[in-house]
């Protein structure tokens, strides 16, 4: 018996329907108590829909305004629906991820919800979160599960893609919710309020900033601390990296590998001791020995710092930089340098024309690197080694140490946030101005 296999009829799925369903579940979810309050004894619950628009509660002395979290959750809602209702007409591809990131938009202002109720229902009594947002959270998760599996059903992902979900899920939380802080920048935080009840000021926080003396210093010390230790450290990484690659016997290449490798494994406060024990006004090497006794205050002197702060983290990372660039320089083909001699080249003409320009994509990816952490700073290099002096502030005080200070001992979180805001947004500029350099330099190079 012959079968004709072009009138086989393969069934559609039946999961977009199943989504569907569990969709619309999740608007009823809507509806279910999510938080709870207390007034005369009793206890009463808030809906969904009341957060959608807005309640009074305790009798109408408090008003509970409309929750952004609650209409995002519910907007990703409706595009799951739709999205299961049109699955088959959309490429599976796209329709899978829609359902996918939509499911995920609701796990995670559930979660928020769930950090946040209590602030929401402050001005009640004995606020909490009640059985419904469990159950919307637990909705999103089998939303997640199905919209994947639609995706692993129409092809469009492979069992190895779903080796990326546990560093997805990493990048997401750690990268991503931590920039809900953002808002933070934005209010003038009031801890009796609560972060989330706490008065928006718009970009008030930005301009104290901007208008005070700090704003220039911190981030000219941040800039050109950083294009020092990137300049000075990759050209030091070189040399000392060519040097190793050179010694021929392994046993000297190891040893001076690890002791040049020991700074990076010392803490930055072990660090900070040791600088202290020479430049130490009172007992200091350099004060007591190299000067003869004749101190020098360097504590209390500015001149000085930039100087010992360049040369205290190029000590520290020559090592690291160093074996990156020799772990290069050893995969560099040695019939090139056999044919060089043979063409009576020297050691440093085959440095010159063949180990560097070897090295190129190495310093590019090494420098583009660099260039994304230029407006961060060592906090420990900044904080620890001068020893907090206040009179150095003027030339060792980066974004770092200005928020940590901000938080510590002024004890404001607004300006503390706003600086990091500025931190962020103006070092992704750089990155991207930098990277549109290498890529019209050597497009190979670029990161994207």
């Amino acid at each position: 018996m012959r079968v004709n296999i072009k009138n086989v009829h393969r069934e559609r799925p039946a999961l977009p329907w199943i989504m569907l369903v569990v969709a619309i579940i999740s608007v009823a979810g809507l509806l279910m108590p999510l938080g709870k309050y207390q007034s005369d004894g009793e206890y009463y619950q808030i809906s969904g829909l009341n957060l959608l628009t807005g309640t009074d509660v305790m009798a109408g002395t408090v008003h509970i305004g409309v929750s952004w979290v609650m209409w995002i959750a519910a907007v990703a809602s409706v595009v799951l629906i739709v999205d299961s209702v049109i699955f088959k007409k959309l490429k599976p591809r796209i329709a899978g991820v829609i359902a996918l990131v939509s499911a995920f938009v609701q796990l995670i202002m559930g979660l928020l919800l769930l950090v946040t109720m209590t602030s929401i229902l402050a001005d009640t009594r004995r606020a909490g979160v009640e059985y419904g947002l469990y159950i919307y959270m637990a909705i999103s998760i089998a939303l997640i599960v199905l919209s994947g599996a639609c995706l692993f059903q129409n092809k469009a992902l492979s069992v190895l893609d779903f080796m990326v979900l546990p560093g997805l899920g990493y990048v997401i939380i750690n990268n991503y919710l931590p920039m809900i802080g953002l808002s933070l920048a934005f209010k003038d935080i009031n801890f009796a309020d609560g972060i989330w009840n706490s008065p928006w000021t718009g970009w008030d926080n930005f301009k104290f900033l901007f208008q005070s003396d700090d704003a220039w210093i911190i981030t000219r010390n941040t800039l050109l601390y950083n294009i020092a230790f990137i300049v000075l450290g990759n050209i030091m990484g070189i040399i000392v990296g060519i040097c190793l690659n050179e010694i021929f016997s392994k046993k000297l290449q190891k040893l001076f590998q690890t002791t040049i490798l020991l700074p990076q494994l010392i803490s930055m406060v072990i660090v900070a001791y040791i600088v202290f024990g020479f430049l130490s006004n009172e007992a200091g090497f350099v004060n007591k020995t190299i000067l003869g006794g004749d101190g020098i205050n360097f504590y209390g002197t500015k001149f000085y710092w930039p100087f010992i702060l360049v040369f205290v983290n190029i000590w520290k990372s020559l090592g690291y930089n160093s074996i990156i660039y020799l772990s290069s320089a050893v995969g560099i083909d040695r019939t090139l340098y056999e044919a060089a001699s043979i063409d009576g080249c020297s050691r440093m003409g085959a440095i010159r024309h063949i180990t560097l320009p070897m090295l190129k994509s190495t310093v590019f990816t090494l420098v583009l690197l660099q260039v994304g952490r230029i407006f961060y700073s060592d906090f420990g290099l900044f904080y620890q080694v001068p020893m907090d002096s206040g009179t150095l502030y003027e030339v060792t005080d980066t974004i770092d140490t200005y928020v940590y200070r901000a938080m510590m001992k002024l004890n404001n979180v607004s300006m503390a946030s706003a600086a990091s805001a500025y931190q962020a947004v103006v070092g992704f500029v750089i990155v991207l101005t930098f990277n549109g350099i290498v890529r019209k330099v050597s497009r190979e190079n670029a990161m994207f």
